[in-house]
């Protein structure tokens, strides 16, 4: 049976990825992000139902989020936009609780959040304020799926490795999050590994 996903971010690079794979099996997609629909004409691009709206604050956004099924934050910022006063506080933190309080008001069964492995090298602050968010959502009355890829690539570039921080191709990354959704009956969160077990056993 379709479901309805509403994606923060399905403009970006990941999200794209889940609202294109969501779309290919029949599913209804939202998105909602400050830009509103992306430049290109990807066939899928069509069938997405595009929204302009801002999880930093509290707002209209929330409306967007009813009978959905299934919420995915994609939201993310791995360099700080000091000029803009987006800090990973803002944006990696305070947005992800922000939905994660709209998902628990309006009851609905799952959401995802695309969190982050403990890259080396990466900023202490960026690794911490997604691992704060993936506490919040962890202890809250739905079912969450939180998922820890490093970097993520497309297919073209994707490279064969067995280093612990490694690369993964974007689609593999959704495929694993969706299965979660489709098949864990209780909260789950997708390392490395267990990103690439779902690969092997597909």
């Amino acid at each position: 049976m379709a479901k309805k996903f509403v994606i923060f971010g399905a403009n970006g690079f990941v999200g794209g990825e889940f609202a294109k794979q969501l779309i290919q099996r029949g599913d209804s997609v939202v998105s909602i992000s400050r830009t509103g629909e992306p430049l290109g004409n990807d066939s899928w691009m069509n069938k997405v139902d595009w929204k302009v709206g801002n999880a930093l604050l509290t707002g209209f956004w929330t409306n967007y989020l009813k009978d959905a099924d299934v919420v995915i934050d994609t939201i993310g910022e791995y360099q700080e936009q000091s000029n803009e006063n987006l800090t990973f506080e803002k944006v990696n933190y305070q947005s992800a609780v922000n939905i994660a309080k709209e998902v628990a008001k309006q009851k609905i069964p799952v959401m995802v959040y695309i969190s982050a492995d403990d890259i080396p090298g990466a900023n202490p602050r960026y690794i911490q304020t997604k691992r704060d968010a993936e506490e919040d959502i962890k202890g809250r009355k739905f079912r969450s799926v939180i998922v820890r890829p490093a970097t993520m690539t497309t297919d073209d570039d994707a490279v064969d490795s067995n280093e612990p921080h490694r690369s993964l191709p974007v689609n593999m990354v959704v495929k694993s999050a969706l299965d979660a959704v489709d098949n864990a009956k209780e909260n789950v969160t997708l390392k490395i590994d267990d990103i690439d077990n779902v690969k092997l056993n597909n």
